[in-house]
């Protein structure tokens, strides 16, 4: 009976996902579970003093990372995977083109080709597959009908777009999105998130903003900046920034990024990986939708 149990034990610390390359049939899944949906007006959970305002539900998530591409394609993927521990059904768009710093490289052998489709899958056994359409030259012009004629899509997946940092391209997008700002706490990084802050609220008002602040010396900092950074964007541009945590990097995350395995696949728990985590957390929290703990329950 001892050794049973400490096996047990170990396939739950080692295992919070089982990746398969084989095809799934996922056009007769059972009914969505409602139950543990939380009422109206219920808090979120969310940390004390956390500025969550709630986002209208889009359903396309722009990532955007002004001050590393690397970093908003690592972010992107490892995102996508949490939010699909969470139940929620996931696509990616890369819109990247920077050889070596794109989902695919980040995903590296957790991306199987799909012959059938033409595209790459995650698949994670239990969970849905995530689809991942890599960039093309005109990427960007063309995200339109790729939503639109995917059959992967059909309006109730979030669609977690990489976005590489210009300006241009989101006043002119043909999509409507919210948008996930990530910056480090330079000054330069976070006066180009501003800047994508104020051309993505001149193309739609209602568009929903978020913040992730990248690698702060401590817990106390992000706070300070974030508070700082949300209200400068308040009286300026009148927009209401969703702060929803910081990501932290450490040999967990370098090791990741260097062996194109994403972090949140990997067995050994790290500060890199718990930070994504709640970031993941704060996201759902934000929009009112369940969170799923390591048992898979709410």
């Amino acid at each position: 009976m001892e050794e049973k149990s400490r096996l047990g034990r170990g396939l739950k610390d080692v295992s919070r996902f089982y990746l398969s390359d084989s095809p799934r049939d996922e056009s007769h899944e059972p009914p969505k579970d409602e139950s543990h949906e939380k009422p109206e007006g219920e808090p979120g959970g969310q940390e004390p003093g956390r500025d969550l305002p709630q986002p209208r539900q889009c359903r396309v998530i722009r990532v955007i990372c002004p001050a590393s591409a690397l970093m908003g394609a690592y972010f992107t993927a490892n995102f996508s995977l949490e939010l699909a521990r969470h139940r929620q059904k996931m696509i990616i768009f890369d819109l990247s083109s920077r050889e070596g710093e794109g989902v695919q490289d980040v995903l590296g052998e957790a991306a199987h080709p799909d012959t059938a489709s033409g595209v790459l899958r995650v698949r994670l056994y239990g969970l849905h597959d995530i689809p991942v359409h890599c960039s093309e030259p005109d990427g960007e012009a063309e995200l339109l009908d790729r939503l639109n004629g995917s059959g992967d899509h059909n309006g109730d997946r979030w669609a977690v777009v990489n976005t590489p940092f210009c300006l241009d391209s989101l006043a002119k997008s043909l999509v409507d999105f919210d948008a996930l700002l990530l910056s480090t706490l330079n000054e330069a990084s976070l006066l180009q998130c501003y800047a994508c802050a104020k051309v993505i609220e001149q193309r739609d008002p209602k568009a929903g903003i978020s913040l992730v602040l990248i690698d702060p010396a401590s817990s106390e900092q992000a706070s300070e900046v974030s508070s700082r950074f949300c209200t400068f964007m308040k009286q300026r541009l009148g927009v209401s920034v969703g702060y929803l945590g910081h990501l932290l990097r450490d040999k967990a995350l370098e090791d990741s990024l260097s062996e194109h395995r994403p972090l949140v696949l990997g067995f050994e728990p790290s500060p890199a990986r718990e930070s994504l985590a709640a970031v993941s957390r704060a996201f759902l929290e934000q929009r009112g939708l369940p969170v799923f703990g390591e048992e898979g329950r709410p």
